[in-house]
């Protein structure tokens, strides 16, 4: 193949991909605790999808089951795939009294699952939770030495690709009760993107079709006289 029209499917690709990435990260503006995707090229100028792990904004919503971390960490979770971990503290108390996620997943505190019996509930910014002036459990909350191999899973979940010795507990991270964390995308930054990699990607197009036009020029006058 023509390295130019390699080149000019390489950057269809590209400007393809980084607009799907976009389009999604628009389509989560509003999904609680979401971390926004980025194309980018490693040294060998391979293409990769790498998540931004910048915390959004913080909203006050007054739910005491609402909970939010200011700094880094996410919350650990109990799933039938095994431990996995969010940025999404809209939580809920199930028919057992269990707190769990919006997808019915137990929070896990520092004893396994927080129940939680009681209506008075109270968590302080260590993530200590009382229930009616008793204190029932602690939030278990997880920083990684290597976030790079944090994977998202779905459902706002990440698993972690890397050994277990690199998950500690923060030590300047904040919990907000009645708090939310918002998504990290900025609208505005991505319209910007979506706009230049639809520009590109029809740069490109054109490129092919130049390409295109040229060869049927050539095969078409080919053995005239």
């Amino acid at each position: 193949m023509h390295s130019g029209i390699y080149n000019a499917v390489r950057g269809c690709r590209t400007q393809g991909l980084r607009f799907d990435t976009i389009a999604n990260n628009l389509a989560n503006v509003g999904t609680t605790g979401f971390k926004k995707d980025m194309v980018y090229f490693d040294q060998a100028l391979r293409m990769h999808v790498t998540t931004n792990l910048s915390p959004g904004n913080i909203r006050r919503t007054g739910n005491p089951l609402d909970v939010a971390l200011e700094g880094e960490g996410f919350f650990k979770v109990q799933t039938p795939a095994g431990i996995r971990y969010t940025a999404n503290g809209r939580f809920q108390l199930n028919a057992e009294g269990l707190l769990v996620t919006s997808k019915g997943d137990p929070v896990l505190g520092s004893s396994g699952p927080i129940s939680i019996q009681g209506k008075d509930i109270t968590i302080d910014d260590r993530g200590r939770i009382e229930v009616d002036a008793s204190a029932v459990d602690r939030l278990s909350i997880a920083s990684f030495e290597r976030p790079e191999r944090l994977q998202k899973e779905g459902s706002s979940y990440y698993v972690y690709k890397g050994d277990e010795g690199e998950i500690s507990e923060p030590q300047q991270t904040s919990v907000k009760q009645g708090y939310i964390e918002e998504s990290n995308v900025v609208v505005t930054q991505e319209m910007i993107k979506m706009v230049e990699a639809l520009r590109n990607f029809e740069s490109y197009q054109k490129v092919l079709q130049t390409f295109d036009e040229t060869d049927a020029r050539v095969v078409n006058e080919v053995g005239k006289p």
